[in-house]
């Protein structure tokens, strides 16, 4: 409700603000009184004083969200073992793999061009990728270069790799990154 007129604009509110109430200036909607509020909690000694029926359905429930909570914290620690077996096997598989990645994707410790390594891509990948090889012929053309480069991200995209098996998930990642890192200096170079 305003009373008078309005100018700009802007209206003048018929009744101040309560002491209580939120305002524009005080920043929220939260008042400092329901910053202190809680979850209800809920025990079997709630149910004290009232009568059998309630009793027991306060005790169920108890039973139940105390079973629901187990059963949620044996999920996560099952999960917690899942991440770090598997960071545990990533780990191996770097130490075994990282060498010839890096022989792969550097030459005396500069990156090799993009060129080079869609020339030489068949000689990393596993068998059954479905990678067919190709050579440093086939790639001088620019246009050529992209073509393959897409070609080649579809193979070892990680939205694409998810369903192999670590090695293989390591190695299509490995090679995802210097294929994108080429392709970016690749880029560059043409302007």
């Amino acid at each position: 409700w305003v009373e008078g007129p309005v100018r700009n604009g802007e209206a003048k509110p018929s009744r101040p603000a309560s002491a209580g109430a939120p305002s524009a200036a005080s920043g929220g909607g939260v008042d400092a009184a329901s910053k202190g509020v809680k979850g209800i909690s809920l025990s079997r000694s709630n149910a004290a004083g009232k009568s059998a029926g309630v009793q027991a359905a306060v005790s169920a429930r108890v039973d139940e969200m105390e079973q629901s909570q187990a059963r949620a914290l044996a999920e996560l620690r099952q999960r917690q073992g899942a991440e770090e077996r598997a960071k545990a096997e990533e780990d191996l598989i770097r130490q075994r793999l990282e060498p010839r990645l890096r022989a792969w994707s550097e030459e005396h410790g500069k990156k090799k061009q993009l060129r080079a390594l869609l020339a030489n891509l068949h000689t990393i990948l596993w068998e059954g990728s479905g990678w067919r090889q190709i050579s440093l012929a086939d790639v001088l053309d620019d246009s050529k270069v992209k073509r393959v480069y897409f070609k080649a991200s579809r193979v070892v995209h990680p939205d694409k790799t998810g369903k192999l098996d670590a090695e293989k998930r390591f190695v299509a990642k490995r090679v995802f990154d210097a294929l994108t890192q080429a392709k970016v200096e690749f880029d560059e170079g043409k302007r």
